[in-house]
This record gives C-alpha cells, sequence and structure tokens, in this order.
C-alpha cells in the first residue's frame, strides 16, 4: 500500500514538473534560443512588411506557439481574411494568408467606399485597383448593410456571367435592381432571388433581351417589361 502512493507521489510530483516547465522553459535562455523562430515563410499575399512579421513572431516560441494569439494579432490587418500557421522543422514557420479581395464599390450614405465579397471596407493603404477590373458599383439604400444581399449580388453575377454584364446594383428592401453596360435594367426579388434568377433566365430562353429597356422579375405571378 505504502508502494502505491509512493508511486502516485511521484507521478503526481512528474506532472507539476512538467507542467512547470512547459511554462517556464521559454523564457530560460538557452531554450528560447533553441526554439525561436527564425524564418517566417508567408504564402498568399505581399502586404505583410518584414517589420509586421517580425513584431507578430518575434515574441513566440516555436516550441509552444500560441497560434490562436498569432492569428488573433494578423486578423487585425484588414487586408487578412483567414490564416493558417503551420510548424516545419525546428525554427520554420509556414505562414498561409487568405487575401480579402476587393468584390465592388459601395454608395452608402453619400459616401464611396471599396468592399470584399463581406462587405468589409478595405483600405486603400492595401489595394490599388487596376482599372482593368472593371468592379461593379452597389448603390445601397437601406438603412443598414447587409452582408447577405452582398452574397446575393454575387449570386446574381455568377448566373448570369455568360450572359450580361452588370455595371450598377442598385439595392433596395425587397429588390436588387441590376443596370448591364447596355443600359438596361433588371430587377430581382431579394426575398426569393432563385425563383426571380430562373424566371429570367427562362425569359431570355424564350423571348430574349434585345427588345426590352426594363424587365422585372421581382414578382411571382408576372414578368413587367417595357421597352
Amino acid at each position: 500500500m505504502g508502494n502505491k502512493k509512493l508511486k502516485i507521489l511521484f507521478a503526481s510530483f512528474w506532472i507539476v514538473l512538467c507542467a512547470l516547465f512547459g511554462l517556464f522553459s521559454p523564457t530560460i535562455p538557452f531554450v528560447k534560443e533553441l526554439f525561436e523562430i527564425k524564418k517566417v515563410n508567408v504564402k498568399g499575399t505581399d502586404k505583410f512588411t518584414k517589420e509586421d512579421i517580425k513584431r507578430v513572431f518575434e515574441k513566440e516560441n516555436w516550441f509552444f506557439i500560441d497560434k490562436d494569439q498569432i492569428k488573433k494579432e494578423l486578423m487585425e490587418f484588414n487586408f487578412v481574411k483567414n490564416v493558417e500557421i503551420n510548424r516545419l522543422f525546428v525554427g520554420n514557420v509556414d505562414l498561409i494568408v487568405m487575401e480579402r479581395k476587393p468584390f465592388a464599390y459601395l454608395q452608402y450614405r453619400n459616401r464611396k467606399y471599396l468592399i470584399d465579397d463581406e462587405g468589409v471596407k478595405l483600405d486603400p493603404k492595401y489595394y490599388k485597383v487596376n482599372k482593368n477590373q472593371k468592379l461593379p458599383v452597389l448603390i445601397y439604400n437601406d438603412k443598414s448593410i447587409d452582408k447577405n444581399k452582398l452574397q446575393k449580388i454575387n449570386l446574381i453575377k455568377e448566373s448570369f456571367k455568360d450572359i450580361l454584364q452588370f455595371e450598377k446594383f442598385f439595392i433596395n428592401k425587397s429588390q436588387i435592381a441590376c443596370i448591364t453596360n447596355q443600359g438596361q435594367t433588371v430587377i430581382f426579388s431579394t426575398e426569393d432571388l432563385e425563383k426571380s434568377i430562373r424566371r429570367a433566365k427562362t425569359f431570355i430562353k424564350k423571348v430574349g433581351l434585345q427588345d426590352f429597356k426594363v424587365l422585372n422579375f421581382s414578382f411571382e405571378s408576372m414578368v413587367v417589361t417595357r421597352r
């Protein structure tokens, strides 16, 4: 019985000792030097400076790296959508970054912003928009910005990418009015967008678009047009 208690006591002591070592070893000079992060391989972006990376990683230890804290700090950079951190051989880390991409110009309350597809305002410091990108303009008339409606814009663009080229989108409470590069207005319902898209595709296939200035597919029982 005494041996059993002694073994339990020894095991407990060993666990505590290991825990203390894990807690304080990063501060021990030779351990800190041995496991310091010597190289960070950044992939997916060129927007970080060397100073940015150094500031985030210099206080980290390769063996006891705090991925959650690093991710939290990196996500404060406006262009970062998500990050993945992988440890390679000792002292080396892979940092894989998913960048936010310009999606459209948003006109809201008399101001114009460059946004991504989640509605995040992109900092001009990091983004120089190429004129050849031909980003659409979203004119938002609701009281507040609904990210779900931005996703609906994406769905409309993808659904008609081989048929229509949209340059402007007027976003209202129940409708999205899309202006094509030919000056036509195509209107969809925000509440039942997929059905509106199906009605539009059926109409385009059977009748075409060239003779119409306005086509409204937001009503369930009819299509409203104007020549």
